[in-house]
Parts: structure tokens; C-alpha cells; sequence
């Protein structure tokens, strides 16, 4: 499991909660990530998808941080390229976003994040799903991809509660810190974003969640 299989690598926690920095396209974002005691940094290798990064570049980025574990990000793809991107980079955890079956994942031999669109179901199927997949899911990555079946307050912190969940669900500098104490996940994701240019980021509005969200010693 996640935090099992990782515990030798994951240093002492400074935030309120674990970070996943997702959805990374630049040097900038991963060494800032590194630095600042992001647990989690993730690299998109899905074609479809806006954030896409070549797994050659994604390389290269990887090899200059240290610090953060690697989580390679899929979309609908098979098992053969989701474990040949996998194996290329050495990552730590694969998050797919699939119809790959339970068995299938365990042949990745990776720690596993299985990501949810919560939209997508009612709160007895969102648990189905969790139940079919919680014994080689490491973390769940909850999502809404609209906001058409918003589910209950309830119903969420129960399954936050009973397995890892990464919180992809919408928040902001306001209501991050009731999220962390209303749910208690045992991370949230937060997407990167494109740089203006080639080594000039603005990075006052991650500096501030992080401000937010950190332990006072």
C-alpha cells in the first residue's frame, strides 16, 4: 500500500496534510514542488489531455529533482504503455484513470492511485467502485468533472475516513483548511501551470496555500 510502501521515503510532514502537485509541464514546477516539501509530483502521459508531457521530457525534468516521489498520470490507456512509460521513468506510483482491472494494476508493481470522476456516480455505486479496487488501490483520487451530482458531506468524509483519499475536488485559499479539518485526506491535488516563459513562473498563489496549510512549529 502507498503509505507503506513509501514510508522509508517520506519525510517528516510540515503541512496539515500530504501534497500531490499534479499535471507538471516544466523544471520550475518540479524543483519548486521538491523545495517546498511537496510529497507527490505528477507528470501527465495522457495525449488527450491539455497537460500532456512527453515522457522523454518528463525524464528529464525527474532527473534534475530530488526530494518529492514521482507519480506518472494516465488516462484511458492500455496496460502495455501505461507499464512502458512506467518502467522508462522509475516512477514510485502510477494514477490511472481507466476501466483496467484490479488484477491488471497489481501487474504494474507499482504503488496505484485510482482516479475517480465522483460525478459519474451515486453515492452506493461511488462505494462499489472504491470496494472493487480499495485492495490494490494504494490512494483514490476524487474528482468531479461536474458538479451535476454533487454527493453528501457524509458521504464523503465516511469514505475519506475508511481509505487514503487524494481531495481533487475544487477548493480554494479560503476553504482549504475547512476541507483538511471537515474530510482529513490524506492529501489534496493541486494542478501546475503553464510558465510564461522558459524559467519565469508565478508562484505567489501556491506560496500562499502553502502558508496556509502549514504546521506552526
Amino acid at each position: 500500500m502507498l503509505i507503506c510502501t513509501f514510508a522509508h521515503y517520506i519525510r517528516p510532514m510540515s503541512f496539515l496534510t500530504n501534497i500531490k502537485l499534479g499535471n507538471i509541464t516544466n523544471l520550475s514546477d518540479a524543483r519548486f514542488a521538491a523545495a517546498a516539501g511537496v510529497t507527490y509530483i505528477g507528470f501527465c502521459f495522457d495525449p488527450s489531455n491539455k497537460n500532456y508531457i512527453a515522457p522523454i521530457k518528463a525524464k528529464e525534468i525527474i532527473d534534475w529533482v530530488t526530494g518529492s516521489l514521482v507519480v506518472a498520470e494516465f488516462g484511458n490507456q492500455s496496460f502495455q504503455e501505461i507499464n512502458d512509460i512506467s518502467e522508462l521513468l522509475t516512477v514510485d506510483a502510477i494514477e490511472v484513470n481507466n476501466i483496467l482491472l484490479p488484477d491488471e494494476l497489481l501487474g504494474l508493481g507499482k504503488a496505484i492511485i485510482k482516479k475517480i470522476d465522483v460525478s459519474a456516480f451515486d453515492a452506493q455505486q461511488l462505494q462499489t467502485e472504491i470496494d472493487a479496487y480499495k485492495n490494490v488501490a494504494d490512494a483514490f483520487h476524487l474528482f468531479y468533472s461536474n458538479n451535476t451530482n454533487a454527493l453528501d458531506t457524509t458521504v464523503l468524509k465516511n469514505i475519506c475516513k475508511n481509505v487514503r483519499i487524494i481531495w481533487g475536488i475544487a477548493f480554494d485559499l479560503d476553504n482549504v483548511l475547512e476541507i483538511i479539518d471537515t474530510y482529513k485526506p490524506f492529501a489534496i491535488h493541486i494542478s501546475g501551470v503553464q510558465e510564461e516563459k522558459a524559467g519565469i513562473k508565478d508562484f505567489d498563489g501556491l506560496n500562499d496555500l502553502l502558508d496556509i496549510i502549514m504546521i506552526e512549529d
